[in-house]
């Protein structure tokens, strides 16, 4: 029985040996290795129009239908080029894959025009890479292509136009300058048959 009540006496201090242990490997245990940060994604380069233009297809193009699926993610619009710039020729109807790449355009707006810079993969014109390749038209867009394509987009000639004076006195005086006029002509053509038949040596 003595014995019993003695290794009763000893169990509590072998848990609190037990315990100890179990604290001093905890504490002199490496922590485990937190997880490296997921890098961020990197900025979208701005467009830069002398780079954009280096593409073998370049033109003005009217979107004139909804995008549809293509192969690989694409979204392929139709549309009619409005200006042709390279490799393209005016008025043909194409279509048009846009790059499911994150910093490429993801959609068109039918009936709106815009500038694609693309190139050709097999049967496809790819708006392809990583920079952008489609930018909505604006005037200020246009003024910076013809720049870069003078001999194709020439500014339009100024139109001069006559019209008759609306003031009375303008009127007036048109119709006083109008009889002074003929007369002048006359006169200068029948100088000019007199000079002709003077001469003109008797037969």
């Amino acid at each position: 029985m003595t014995g019993l009540i003695f290794a009763m006496r000893r169990v509590p201090q072998f848990l609190a040996a037990f315990a100890l242990a179990v604290a001093a490997v905890v504490m002199t245990s490496p922590a485990p290795a937190s997880a490296s940060p997921v890098a961020a994604p990197a900025k979208c380069p701005a467009f830069v129009l002398s780079d954009a233009v280096q593409e073998p297809l370049v033109f003005h193009a009217r979107v004139t239908g909804p995008g549809k699926a293509g192969a690989k993610g694409q979204v392929v619009y139709p549309v009619t080029v409005v200006k042709a710039l390279k490799g393209v020729t005016g008025g043909s109807n194409l279509d048009v894959a846009l790059n499911p790449g994150v910093c490429q355009k993801k959609s068109l707006t039918a009936n709106e025009d815009y500038y694609f810079f693309v190139q050709k993969k097999g049967g496809t014109i790819l708006a392809a890479g990583t920079a952008p390749r489609v930018e909505e038209y604006t005037d200020k867009l246009q003024a910076e292509i013809a720049k870069e394509f003078p001999e194709v987009i020439a500014p339009e000639p100024q139109q001069v136009s006559f019209s008759e004076p609306d003031s009375p006195e303008g009127q007036k005086l048109v119709e006083v300058a109008a009889p002074g006029v003929a007369l002048v002509v006359v006169g200068i053509l029948g100088l000019v048959i007199v000079m002709i038949l003077g001469r003109r040596k008797p037969s």
